[in-house]
């Protein structure tokens, strides 16, 4: 495994059992077996870590959803929710620790690419699908993500009966 591999896992495993903000470089370092400049070559914080982790989801996300051969609202929703849900403990535990808005954060750099030449109009649009997908996620992250992945990529369709999914085109 990989220094940087070593690094998000060992950050991981801590906050398990520690408070995120009690949780030091010195920490993560010793875990990954790394010294303190290995861990500032791959990372600035600890929310540089999570942040790193997301964006490797958020890749698998978009790989699953472009090798898919139907694309609609419900396979939208549901590839992200089947790829997130690899990562359960993981979205857990950064939720338990007050990080998930780095999740929200990840979405927006990932429409940014969207975002350019928009009208204002569908600036606002766009931020706003972005609160519908992370306010989804975190209320499915609020039920243990128990919820069956196919029954909320329908429930989530149907709530974006008229809205297009700028992921999806």
């Amino acid at each position: 495994m990989k220094s940087k591999d070593r690094i998000v896992e060992s950050l991981i495993e801590l906050m398990k059992t520690n408070e995120f903000e009690a949780i030091t470089v010195k920490d993560i370092s010793e875990l990954a077996e790394v010294n303190r400049s290995t861990y500032y070559r791959n990372f600035k914080s600890k929310e540089d870590i999570i942040k790193y982790k997301l964006e490797l989801m958020m890749d698998e996300y978009l790989t699953e959803y472009e090798n898919k051969s139907t694309r609609t609202k419900e396979t939208y929703i549901q590839t992200i929710l089947e790829t997130f849900l690899k990562y359960d403990e993981f979205l857990k535990t950064i939720h338990r620790q007050n990080q998930s808005y780095i999740l929200q954060k990840v979405l927006v750099s990932y429409f940014n690419d969207i975002l350019k030449n928009t009208s204002k109009k569908e600036r606002y649009q766009v931020y706003y699908h972005i609160g519908g997908i992370y306010n989804f996620i975190i209320c499915w992250i609020e039920n243990e993500m128990e919820d069956d992945v196919k029954s909320l990529a329908k429930i989530g369709s149907e709530i974006t009966t008229n809205i297009e999914p700028y992921l999806i085109s």
